[in-house]
Protein backbone atom coordinates (compact mmCIF):
# COMPACT_ATOMS: atom_id res chain seq x y z
CA UNK A 1 0.00 0.00 0.00
CA UNK A 2 2.88 2.31 1.10
CA UNK A 3 4.65 1.50 -2.37
CA UNK A 4 1.43 2.47 -4.49
CA UNK A 5 0.72 5.68 -2.34
CA UNK A 6 4.51 7.04 -3.28
CA UNK A 7 4.78 5.69 -6.75
CA UNK A 8 1.36 7.66 -7.00
CA UNK A 9 3.01 11.01 -5.24
CA UNK A 10 6.06 10.39 -7.92
CA UNK A 11 3.81 10.33 -10.59
CA UNK A 12 1.46 13.23 -9.88
CA UNK A 13 4.83 15.85 -8.84
CA UNK A 14 6.23 14.16 -12.55
CA UNK A 15 3.01 15.57 -13.95
CA UNK A 16 3.09 18.56 -12.49
CA UNK A 17 6.78 19.63 -12.91
CA UNK A 18 6.20 18.85 -16.90
CA UNK A 19 3.56 20.95 -17.01
CA UNK A 20 4.67 23.60 -15.23
CA UNK A 21 7.57 23.07 -17.93
CA UNK A 22 5.76 23.17 -20.76
CA UNK A 23 4.23 26.55 -19.93
CA UNK A 24 7.11 28.16 -19.36
CA UNK A 25 7.89 28.01 -23.09
CA UNK A 26 4.62 28.44 -24.76
CA UNK A 27 5.18 29.52 -28.05
CA UNK A 28 9.34 29.16 -28.43
CA UNK A 29 7.86 27.05 -31.74
CA UNK A 30 6.21 29.96 -33.29
CA UNK A 31 7.76 32.14 -36.48
CA UNK A 32 6.25 34.86 -36.26
CA UNK A 33 7.16 37.11 -39.48
CA UNK A 34 9.58 40.94 -39.05
CA UNK A 35 7.42 42.12 -41.45
CA UNK A 36 3.49 41.87 -39.93
CA UNK A 37 1.45 44.60 -40.18
CA UNK A 38 0.73 47.09 -37.49
CA UNK A 39 -2.68 45.42 -36.58
CA UNK A 40 -1.16 42.11 -35.75
CA UNK A 41 2.01 43.10 -33.99
CA UNK A 42 -0.37 43.70 -30.56
CA UNK A 43 -1.95 40.01 -30.60
CA UNK A 44 -0.35 36.78 -28.29
CA UNK A 45 -0.67 33.87 -30.88
CA UNK A 46 -0.28 31.45 -27.83
CA UNK A 47 -3.74 32.71 -26.65
CA UNK A 48 -5.23 33.32 -30.09
CA UNK A 49 -3.71 30.71 -32.44
CA UNK A 50 -6.95 31.35 -34.68
CA UNK A 51 -5.40 34.91 -36.01
CA UNK A 52 -1.86 32.69 -36.83
CA UNK A 53 -2.67 32.50 -40.78
CA UNK A 54 -3.88 35.65 -41.17
CA UNK A 55 -1.25 37.51 -39.93
CA UNK A 56 1.56 35.14 -41.41
CA UNK A 57 2.76 32.82 -38.32
CA UNK A 58 3.54 29.19 -38.47
CA UNK A 59 4.05 26.23 -36.79
CA UNK A 60 8.05 25.06 -36.66
CA UNK A 61 7.55 21.43 -35.62
CA UNK A 62 11.41 21.28 -35.12
CA UNK A 63 12.65 22.75 -32.16
CA UNK A 64 16.29 22.29 -33.07
CA UNK A 65 15.66 24.91 -35.49
CA UNK A 66 16.66 28.23 -33.61
CA UNK A 67 17.37 30.84 -36.29
CA UNK A 68 14.12 32.07 -35.78
CA UNK A 69 14.22 35.59 -36.10
CA UNK A 70 12.55 37.42 -32.99
CA UNK A 71 11.43 41.31 -32.78
CA UNK A 72 10.62 43.87 -30.09
CA UNK A 73 9.38 47.42 -31.35
CA UNK A 74 10.89 50.36 -30.05
CA UNK A 75 8.36 53.51 -28.64
CA UNK A 76 10.29 56.12 -30.63
CA UNK A 77 10.89 56.94 -33.70
CA UNK A 78 7.22 54.37 -34.87
CA UNK A 79 7.98 51.79 -36.73
CA UNK A 80 11.67 50.97 -35.02
CA UNK A 81 12.59 47.52 -34.06
CA UNK A 82 15.87 45.42 -32.86
CA UNK A 83 15.22 42.15 -34.57
CA UNK A 84 17.80 39.04 -33.25
CA UNK A 85 18.28 36.43 -35.94
CA UNK A 86 21.33 33.48 -34.56
CA UNK A 87 23.38 35.57 -32.44
CA UNK A 88 22.70 38.76 -34.50
CA UNK A 89 21.11 42.06 -32.88
CA UNK A 90 19.67 44.53 -35.75
CA UNK A 91 18.24 47.80 -34.93
CA UNK A 92 15.51 48.41 -38.30
CA UNK A 93 14.76 51.81 -39.20
CA UNK A 94 11.60 52.38 -41.54
CA UNK A 95 12.94 52.34 -45.13
CA UNK A 96 16.64 52.15 -44.23
CA UNK A 97 19.66 49.42 -43.71
CA UNK A 98 19.81 47.24 -40.63
CA UNK A 99 22.30 48.66 -38.13
CA UNK A 100 24.36 46.16 -36.08
CA UNK A 101 24.03 45.97 -32.32
CA UNK A 102 27.05 45.05 -30.66
CA UNK A 103 28.30 44.69 -26.96
CA UNK A 104 26.62 43.89 -23.97
CA UNK A 105 23.04 44.41 -24.68
CA UNK A 106 22.96 41.64 -27.30
CA UNK A 107 23.11 39.61 -23.95
CA UNK A 108 20.44 41.49 -22.19
CA UNK A 109 17.43 41.93 -24.25
CA UNK A 110 14.42 38.93 -24.22
CA UNK A 111 12.79 37.67 -27.39
CA UNK A 112 10.61 35.61 -25.39
CA UNK A 113 6.92 35.48 -26.92
CA UNK A 114 5.35 37.34 -23.95
CA UNK A 115 7.74 39.67 -24.00
CA UNK A 116 7.31 40.30 -27.86
CA UNK A 117 4.17 41.97 -27.24
CA UNK A 118 6.33 44.53 -24.74
CA UNK A 119 7.22 47.77 -26.26
CA UNK A 120 11.36 48.85 -25.44
CA UNK A 121 10.69 52.30 -23.63
CA UNK A 122 13.83 54.04 -25.38
CA UNK A 123 15.03 57.44 -25.58
CA UNK A 124 15.39 59.76 -28.92
CA UNK A 125 17.22 62.90 -29.06
CA UNK A 126 16.97 64.40 -32.39
CA UNK A 127 18.87 67.39 -33.76
CA UNK A 128 19.08 69.31 -36.97
CA UNK A 129 22.52 71.38 -37.42
CA UNK A 130 23.72 73.96 -40.22
CA UNK A 131 27.33 74.48 -40.28
CA UNK A 132 28.50 77.89 -41.77
CA UNK A 133 28.19 76.04 -44.96
CA UNK A 134 24.46 76.42 -44.68
CA UNK A 135 25.06 72.32 -44.61
CA UNK A 136 22.25 70.25 -42.70
CA UNK A 137 23.64 68.13 -40.08
CA UNK A 138 20.80 65.30 -38.59
CA UNK A 139 21.91 63.33 -36.27
CA UNK A 140 20.07 61.85 -33.30
CA UNK A 141 20.79 59.57 -30.05
CA UNK A 142 18.90 56.39 -28.58
CA UNK A 143 19.21 55.36 -25.04
CA UNK A 144 17.60 51.40 -25.61
CA UNK A 145 17.31 50.17 -21.62
CA UNK A 146 17.50 46.35 -21.60
CA UNK A 147 15.52 43.79 -19.48
CA UNK A 148 18.60 43.49 -16.65
CA UNK A 149 18.09 47.29 -15.92
CA UNK A 150 20.62 48.79 -17.78
CA UNK A 151 20.63 51.42 -20.28
CA UNK A 152 23.11 52.08 -23.17
CA UNK A 153 23.26 54.98 -25.53
CA UNK A 154 23.78 54.51 -29.28
CA UNK A 155 24.18 57.33 -31.99
CA UNK A 156 23.72 57.39 -35.28
CA UNK A 157 24.03 60.11 -38.40
CA UNK A 158 21.69 60.39 -41.63
CA UNK A 159 23.25 61.71 -44.42
CA UNK A 160 21.68 63.65 -47.13
CA UNK A 161 19.64 61.39 -49.87
CA UNK A 162 22.38 61.39 -53.11
CA UNK A 163 20.92 61.63 -56.39
CA UNK A 164 17.23 62.72 -57.06
CA UNK A 165 14.05 61.24 -57.26
CA UNK A 166 14.29 59.40 -60.42
CA UNK A 167 17.18 57.47 -58.67
CA UNK A 168 17.51 54.44 -57.24
CA UNK A 169 19.15 55.89 -54.07
CA UNK A 170 16.48 58.23 -52.72
CA UNK A 171 13.94 55.68 -53.78
CA UNK A 172 15.66 53.15 -51.18
CA UNK A 173 15.71 55.32 -48.33
CA UNK A 174 18.02 57.08 -45.83
CA UNK A 175 21.47 54.70 -45.27
CA UNK A 176 21.92 55.76 -41.45
CA UNK A 177 25.46 55.82 -40.35
CA UNK A 178 26.83 54.71 -36.59
CA UNK A 179 28.58 57.92 -34.79
CA UNK A 180 30.20 58.16 -31.47
CA UNK A 181 28.37 59.22 -28.67
CA UNK A 182 31.61 61.44 -27.82
CA UNK A 183 31.22 63.18 -31.41
CA UNK A 184 26.85 64.03 -31.09
CA UNK A 185 27.63 64.93 -27.31
CA UNK A 186 30.41 67.72 -29.09
CA UNK A 187 28.13 68.64 -32.35
CA UNK A 188 25.02 69.23 -30.03
CA UNK A 189 27.18 71.95 -27.17
CA UNK A 190 29.06 73.18 -30.20
CA UNK A 191 25.50 73.83 -31.55
CA UNK A 192 23.98 75.01 -28.37
CA UNK A 193 26.33 78.09 -28.24
CA UNK A 194 26.67 79.73 -31.77
CA UNK A 195 22.75 80.18 -30.81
Amino acid sequence: MKSSILLFSGFAIATLLSACAGSNNAGENLDVPTNMPPICRDIDFVEQPDMREMCGVRTVHTLAYKNIPQQRYLIKPQETSIVKSGEKLELRFQNSLPLLLEGPITEEIEFSQQKRLEKIKNSYDYHEIYNKGAQRIRIFKMGIPTDKGNVYSFCFRIPEKKGNARTRSVAMGNHIEALSCEDFDKLVAENAKTK
